[in-house]
């Protein structure tokens, strides 16, 4: 029989992902629907049974009409002082257009981006619930209509998310593995700077996961963005395709 508490887990963890998907969608004023696809390559390199440099870079494109929405390349350091518990700290740096397709594509905001969190989980046989607390300090350049301007915006973020990892095929082996993620999250925006979107974003997320060897995986997903704007009353609502390459490379010799 299974054991009840897998359940229980599993049910808290639907209920609230449902729960923060609802309280964006209640935030609901003028909604601009927009379409993207992203492409994501992460490296995690293993420095110890610790220790990890984590390293990614990712692209996204307005579909319609296409042009570049959004390129960053951002690095963090994880350190797992217990088991199932990390600290990470990290680096990141954005080039953002306009949340509009219309601006010209060749405009970008720079934005320099610092982040600390903390994760969390809990292991089942076939199953893991994820839970990451982080807050990120933000220095956006500031603009004037479609110019940048001399200094920077600075925004702190505080997110809490939830994720759900199901393996859904397993291998002896641990290449061919198939599973199943799903995680949300909620944004709130904290500094005193902030007058109208403390709320900033609910962002839901669906994938699978395979493993084509054991250090290689792809993984296609769904992400919908739910996102208030700095007007306080326009929102928007980004649905989200995304392709995903994971590289693990191992750096240490296990003892």
């Amino acid at each position: 029989m299974v054991n009840s508490k897998y359940w229980i887990v599993l049910g808290l963890v639907v209920l609230v992902l449902f729960s923060f998907s609802s309280f964006g969608q209640e935030l609901k004023k003028n909604i601009i629907k927009q379409s993207l696809s992203s492409f994501a390559y992460s490296t995690t390199f293993e420095l110890s049974p610790k220790w990890n440099l984590n390293t990614e870079f990712q692209e996204r494109i307005f579909l319609d009409p296409v042009k570049q929405s959004q390129l960053f390349g951002k690095s963090q350091v994880n350190f797992s002082p217990l088991k199932d518990i990390i600290l990470g700290t990290g680096f990141a740096y954005y080039l953002n257009s306009p949340g509009d397709p219309e601006f010209a594509s060749s405009f970008k905001v720079p934005e320099i981006r610092l982040n600390h969190e903390l994760a969390y989980r809990h292991k089942f046989k076939n199953l893991i619930v994820g839970h990451r607390y982080r807050m990120e300090e933000r220095f956006i350049r500031k603009r004037l209509n479609d110019a940048l301007i001399d200094g920077y915006r600075f925004v702190e973020r505080l997110s809490y998310m939830v994720s759900l990892e199901c393996n859904l095929v397993r291998s002896k082996t641990k290449d061919h593995e198939l599973s199943l993620k799903l995680s949300d999250g909620i944004y709130i925006n904290s500094n005193g700077g902030i007058i109208y979107n403390t709320f900033d974003q609910n962002r839901f997320y669906a994938g699978l996961n395979y493993q084509l060897i054991k250090n290689l995986s792809v993984e296609l997903g769904y992400i919908n963005m739910f996102q208030q704007r700095i007007s306080g009353d326009e929102y928007l609502n980004r649905n989200i395709a995304s392709l995903a390459i994971n590289h693990r490379i191992k750096m240490h010799v296990k003892n």
